[in-house]
């Protein structure tokens, strides 16, 4: 971030101050004291179980020199300058819509139901063996972590690259006006976050709402092989480019194969490309970024070099040899159609052992939620598992369609979290085996990872 007075950012989010501002300059700006720096703003957020507010003391022995408040009887420690305003988070997304302005790069947002982090990583490793730029760490797509990412952009970056999330209607709209991209990727609309979004057609409609936030000369990256979502984006003027399975795509991948060292695609059935990340969706990701690299005039020679070297998020179909078990671990989080995509990569890679896989829940899913959880046991039933472990009580669902859709292998079932499920399969599994562990957040299925990883 270039530096900024304090008075600027006290107009740019329409606070006061108790007196004229000082002149100071802010080098930083963020909400963790943990991570604060001299000549750092901190800015107050007051959230479900912490307050920034209790904590200003701490970032100024830290090194703010400023602070955002919001407007209450509390005195700021001596020597921090605050700016009072009404909703420290409101002010946060109008501060970040002005360092926004100033930015001289190029921003590129990635949006969707799946691969937004893993898409990310990609698209800068791409762009990265030419350019100079910024990711957003790990998911922070929201209200908090996109305006956070726009801060960390360093001065000289040629780009910044970051996530825009959504669990309810109309917060992908805001969040594109902060962050106004002039690239946008949608990587795909699948059931997800349904008890805010209704269905999959308000999945769509939302993930759409990111060209409102975008110039006219901008460009749109759009999974193709969904017609429902490419009406959603008719209404977009701007230039787009598609990109999925289909022919029928400006980009397109072909003969795609997966091993455990990763993936391989021909671009448009030609050139070869090759991405250590696991999952077959992992060509159609790398797709995005060939197509935004282009756009930065990043030669495909060097676009395809960086793309063999990416690297993956944590968590998300990362491949470990933990005591000779082999560990597909993409506990992350899950909807529907990652949970497929999980499966799938569980049955094309090899085993010289059984095949165990460990199915959470899938949360916020609505009135939808026993139909998907009954779908995907019909989907790991095709996958000749020597076993199935469902945690949660809705990933019962998925056991009882499984052995109804045929299923030989051995089933068992916890309906509370992840701890008793991981004594279970650390003592069930042994070398050569390869075991998945794919659920929601909530269930932490890395308690199953820990366990196995134990001596």
């Amino acid at each position: 971030m270039t530096p900024v007075t304090l008075e600027q950012i006290r107009r740019a989010v329409d606070g006061r101050m108790n007196g004229p501002s000082p002149a100071i300059q802010i080098e930083t700006i963020g909400t963790d004291t943990r991570r604060m720096s001299g000549g750092g703003l901190f800015i107050a957020i007051v959230g479900e179980k912490l307050d920034g507010h209790d904590y200003l003391q701490q970032a100024k022995g830290r090194g703010a020199v400023a602070a955002i408040v919001n407007e209450r009887d509390r005195e700021c420690p001596d020597g921090l300058h605050c700016v009072h305003v009404p909703d420290t988070r409101k002010a946060m997304g109008k501060l970040a819509q002005w360092v926004r302005r100033q930015f001289g790069g190029k921003v590129i947002a990635v949006a969707g139901s799946n691969g937004k982090t893993g898409t990310k990583r990609l698209i800068d490793a791409a762009l990265k063996t030419t350019l100079r730029g910024t990711i957003s760490p790990k998911s922070f797509n929201n209200d908090i972590g996109v305006p956070l990412s726009i801060f960390a952009a360093g001065e000289n970056d040629d780009y910044l690259v970051v996530e825009i999330g959504t669990n309810h209607h109309g917060e992908i709209a805001v969040l594109t006006e902060i962050a106004r991209p002039d690239i946008a990727v949608i990587t795909n609309c699948s059931a997800e976050h349904l008890e805010g979004l209704s269905d999959l057609d308000g999945v769509r409609r939302e993930n759409a709402s990111i060209v409102a936030g975008m110039p006219g000369d901008g460009l749109l990256i759009v999974n193709g092989d969904d017609a429902e979502l490419l009406e959603a984006i008719e209404g977009w003027r701007g230039e787009c480019v598609t990109f999925g399975f289909s022919e029928e795509n400006d980009l397109w991948a072909a003969d795609v194969g997966c091993d455990a060292s990763g993936t391989r695609f021909r671009l448009n059935g030609k050139q070869e490309v090759f991405v250590p990340l696991l999952g077959r969706h992992t060509a159609v990701n790398a797709l995005t970024a060939i197509a935004v690299g282009r756009r930065l005039c990043v030669a495909d020679e060097r676009i395809i070099a960086g793309l063999s070297e990416a690297t993956g998020p944590e968590m998300r179909l990362e491949l470990k040899m933990l005591g000779g078990v082999n560990l597909l671990n993409d506990a992350y989080n899950a909807n529907p159609a990652s949970m497929r995509a999980a499966l799938e990569t569980l049955c094309a890679l090899p085993a010289s052992g059984r095949r165990v896989a460990v199915l959470g829940e899938m949360r916020e899913l609505g009135i939808w939620s026993d139909r998907f959880h009954r779908e995907l046991g019909a989907t790991a039933a095709r996958c000749r598992l020597d076993k199935l472990v469902c945690v949660g009580g809705s990933a019962a669902l998925i056991g009882e369609a499984a052995r109804a859709a045929g299923m030989n292998g051995e089933l068992v079932s916890f309906h509370g979290d992840a701890t008793a499920a991981a004594s279970a399969v650390a003592g069930y599994v042994r070398s050569g085996d390869l075991v998945l562990l794919k659920g929601s957040r909530a269930i932490g299925l890395e308690k199953v990872a820990e366990k196995i990883g134990k001596p």
